[in-house]
């Protein structure tokens, strides 16, 4: 008579019983894969985005689910470098972006106005892919602390609602950082970059992260500061998928953009591009021959 189960289930079971044919093995824990069955990103070469400008591109490239650390001390730049990369790519690409700027909110408008110069469609720009989150305590909350946690919480939901592509916060510095009282900072900045690389792979978005390098550094002469002289050491390197260092040379109107981390093939290179700033509009603008 036939098994329930099918006439050669049923013999193979019998057989297997007998220890005539080996027992089927148990299937294998939740997400464990063979090779030939573990899904796969598609390539990061293919869909990388360029910022607009061909020379930063050869060391710097941005994608979904990166996270990106920016330093160098302040008043070099690196906010005035980064709103640049973030009205190219709106043009170019059409991105949506999320800024936590507290330093530069209250001038944020007419400094991305500057920037943009003549190139058509600021106004849409600015109405439909800029987003700003307001550290003002009448419009964040007077009772809440604006943590990271806080500020992350509000982007998602952007991110959600409007279909953000990028998310920036400048600088790490402004944010309140609750601290259990036990907790080493180095652990903390740990757990706390840990979680912002979980929102850039969970929602599909570009971090970019600015922190000032230690005090340290700008004392001992200005000298050219690397990921590890951020407050929390070697955690800003090894969790970033991008790092860069900006420094200016203030003598000749330059600044200097240093890829000093990739771990992405097809996302930049060590290396570094040099731009010339206009002091009036806080334009970049790649030199001949920028890359090195």
């Amino acid at each position: 008579m036939k098994n329930v189960i099918g006439f050669e289930e049923g013999i193979e079971n019998l057989n297997a019983r007998d220890g005539l044919l080996p027992k089927r093995p148990a299937p294998r824990p939740r997400g464990i894969y063979a090779l030939a069955d573990l899904p796969q990103r598609e390539s990061i070469a293919e869909h990388a985005l360029g910022t607009g400008w061909w020379e930063l591109d050869q060391i710097w490239k941005i994608y979904p689910g990166q996270f990106v650390v920016v330093t160098g001390i302040a008043g070099h730049g690196k906010s005035t470098f980064l709103l640049n990369v973030i009205a190219n790519m709106a043009i170019v690409h059409g991105t949506r972006s999320f800024l936590f700027v507290p330093e530069n909110e209250q001038s944020i408008f007419s400094k991305l106005k500057a920037i943009w110069g003549d190139r058509p469609c600021f106004e849409y720009f600015a109405r439909e892919q800029c987003i700003v989150q307001s550290a003002v305590a009448d419009y964040f909350g007077e009772d809440e602390p604006i943590d990271l946690r806080s500020v992350l919480d509000r982007a998602v939901a952007c991110i959600e609602r409007d279909n953000l592509d990028v998310l920036m916060i400048d600088p790490w510095n402004e944010l309140e950082h609750l601290k259990p009282e036990r907790q080493l900072m180095t652990d903390y900045i740990r757990e706390a970059l840990m979680y912002l690389k979980r929102i850039c792979r969970q929602h599909s978005v570009t971090v970019i992260l600015v922190a000032h390098p230690t005090k340290a550094v700008t004392e001992n002469g200005g000298r050219l500061p690397n990921l590890s002289d951020i407050e929390g050491s070697m955690n800003w390197y090894n969790k970033c998928d991008n790092g860069l260092v900006v420094h200016r040379d203030f003598e000749h109107k330059s600044s200097k953009v240093i890829s000093a981390k990739v771990r992405e093939h097809g996302a930049g290179k060590i290396g570094s591009c040099h731009f010339f700033v206009d002091e009036q509009t806080g334009l970049f603008t790649p030199m001949h021959g920028a890359v090195t």
